[in-house]
């Protein structure tokens, strides 16, 4: 009878944990439910029930699938939204299977706010959940809960005032770990650099001031935790891949757990994408090649790059054209009224003569070809006005040889290319085999050391022949440093065909779980404009002189590089603003040029039709008087 009676009990028990399990897994509304069942472990009859029972619940509300812990010796990586659902024993007998649960929880599981577990532990007391919960949390695990009873629905905070502490939920709802770190110390990977990260002392305590060191202080402050500046021991910044697989810098630290997240805005490498998770990048890294710029042109040269090969050619072609036309009406008067004309030698040496300003001895008494005549002398009258002033100026403001804008032009300036050896290696799956070999076949690598400074000042003093590869952003700052006033322009030059774009992101280690909590603070920076003010703040701390940061701020349209809030419809028009004459500066000497010719074509035509009639008229009257 009490054997039957504990059956009926156990069997109710069952039936409203496998019902209050159901409601959370359904609430959730995850893509995939997946079933975690230990075959070979001895199972009672009240959770072999339990388990069939929640199984049917959920799978025939949602998408579930069932498996085995025998077959997972680590947990299967997954890349949608998931819940986990797992069976353990009642009270003593489930600690073997929890501890095989914790050795096969994935500490390396990407998107870990995307997973979400539940652990069905009838009877447990508080001492062993309080160990299933630690292993989770060593395991990086954010949302978990355990039932233990019907009423009895079990979460956890990590950063409870006495450490891990139990927190019971009435609802079976998932707690925000991460609202309240209580004076928790988050380790930040960092390092010096020149624009974005500028040391005070300590470091260690103070951090950083710039746009990355204010990110960090505000993650600090939004959390309610520490900071704790961690410099890569190893001096390799933002770390390398090495041939046996293992990381160098900022890199390694997160692998081995030393550090948290690293907070220096970076590109990352095709080979550490796998091993760590970025935060979603709100700009793009664009590696760049600087050169030196183009020298000053010859003063001789001035008088034929006044205008452009396509403009001196449309000049001879239009001067040809009139020689032609002029030719053409001479003979049709010939043919007409019978006057003899000049020859092509003289009507070539007219046009030639008046196109350079010099008057007619004579010419016909023809008005058609006067107006044609007086239509050359106005447009070229034009023309030559706007050459000569052209060429005024000229004197007065210096022309420069083309500067190189693509790496076809790299190997005949036999430049000694400097760059870290990350920039190097980002590179090489971007560019052609052939531009590759032009970028490296002269280069000079420096270690990732030397990005925490501007090596490249100290290196363009002692060698004026050389070139650099580096980030815009440091790139641009480049050219606003080495800005000559004289000139009015920089001593080096960024070339418009960029060699590689990438994300700009700070990375953490694969499976951390302070991914989403710092994205959605990185997107609230973003929306509310900390970010842009914040570079703008850099910008106007640096100290320049006037005429160096005016050409800071139209860098982005000099360069063709993507500039912060910049108006593209100002930016081409501002293109569009060209020292050398071209044909939309010109036209309208041609626009004066065409209606001369039509003007004395039609007054060639009345001219014709005027003759004809009096001819015909004065015939009509010596027949009459006949």
């Amino acid at each position: 009878m009490w054997p039957l009676l504990g059956l009926l009990v156990g069997l109710s028990n069952s039936s409203k944990l496998a019902e209050i399990s159901c409601q959370i897994v359904v609430a959730q509304l995850v893509q995939v439910n997946y079933f975690y069942r230990c075959v070979s472990c001895p199972v009672a009859d009240t959770d072999s029930i339990e388990e069939e029972s929640l199984h049917r619940c959920v799978a025939s509300r949602l998408p579930s699938s069932m498996r085995s812990l025998e077959r997972h010796e680590l947990e299967p990586v997954r890349r949608t939204d998931s819940m986990n659902i797992f069976h353990i024993p009642a009270a003593d007998a489930g600690e073997p299977i929890m501890r095989r649960i914790l050795d096969m929880l994935n500490p390396r599981q990407p998107r870990r706010h995307f997973h979400k577990y539940l652990f069905i532990w009838p009877e447990a007391n508080e001492q062993q959940l309080r160990q299933l919960f630690e292993g989770c949390w060593r395991k990086h695990l954010l949302f978990a809960l355990a039932i233990t009873g019907p009423q009895d629905i079990y979460d956890f905070d990590p950063f409870g005032t006495d450490g891990l502490q139990l927190k019971k939920c009435a609802r079976g709802k998932y707690i925000d770990k991460l609202r309240n770190l209580r004076g928790y110390q988050l380790r930040y990977s960092m390092f010096t650099q020149p624009l974005r990260a500028l040391p005070l002392e300590p470091v260690e305590t103070e951090g950083y001031e710039a746009i990355d060191g204010s990110i960090a202080r505000l993650f600090a402050e939004k959390l309610n935790a520490t900071a704790r500046y961690v410099i890569p021991a190893d001096g390799e910044a933002y770390g390398r891949c090495l041939p046996n697989g293992s990381f160098t810098g900022a890199v390694r630290d997160l692998m081995q757990g030393v550090t948290d997240i690293g907070l220096n805005l970076r590109f990352v490498l095709d080979c550490i994408w796998p091993k760590v998770e970025p935060i979603y990048p709100y700009r793009r890294v664009i590696i760049s090649l600087v050169v030196p710029a183009a020298g000053m042109r010859p003063e001789y040269r001035i008088f034929v790059d006044a205008f452009r090969n396509s403009v001196w050619h449309l000049l001879l072609a239009n001067f040809l054209i009139a020689f032609v036309i002029f030719i053409i009406f001479q003979w049709l008067l010939n043919c007409i009224t019978g006057e003899v004309g000049d020859s092509w030698f003289k009507v070539l040496d007219m046009l030639y003569k008046t196109h350079l300003g010099q008057p007619v001895e004579h010419f016909s008494r023809k008005s058609s070809l006067r107006a044609f005549l007086m239509a050359w002398i106005l447009f070229s009258y034009v023309l030559t006005s706007i050459y000569f002033g052209k060429l005024e100026s000229s004197f007065v403001q210096p022309s420069y040889e083309q500067q190189l804008n693509d790496l076809d032009g790299l190997p005949a300036l036999k430049l000694r290319v400097h760059g870290v050896t990350t920039m190097f290696d980002a590179v090489t799956s971007s560019l052609s085999e052939r531009h590759y070999k032009a970028l490296t076949a002269w280069r000079w690598i420096h270690p990732l050391k030397d990005s925490e400074h501007f090596f490249e000042l100290s290196v363009s003093r002692r060698f004026k022949r050389t070139a650099f590869i580096m980030r815009d952003d440091v790139a641009k700052e480049f050219l606003a440093i080495t800005y000559n006033a004289e000139e009015g322009r920089s001593s080096y030059h960024i070339v418009k065909q960029y060699l590689r774009s990438m994300p700009g992101t700070y990375i953490l280690p694969l499976g951390s779980p302070y991914l989403y909590k710092f994205q959605m603070l990185m997107s609230a920076f973003f929306e509310h404009g900390f970010l842009d003010y914040w570079a703008q703040l850099d910008v106007v701390k640096r100290s320049r002189s006037t005429q160096s940061d005016e050409f800071f701020e139209d860098l982005g349209d000099d360069t063709d590089l993507p500039s912060d809030g910049g108006n593209t419809a100002d930016s081409q028009e501002r293109r569009k603003k060209r020292v050398v004459l071209t044909m939309d500066i010109l036209q309208g000497a041609f626009y004066l040029w065409i209606i001369g010719i039509l003007l004395s074509f039609v007054g060639f035509i009345l001219e014709q039709v005027y003759f004809r009639l009096r001819r015909s008229k004065r015939g009509k009257i010596g027949i009459w008087n006949d």
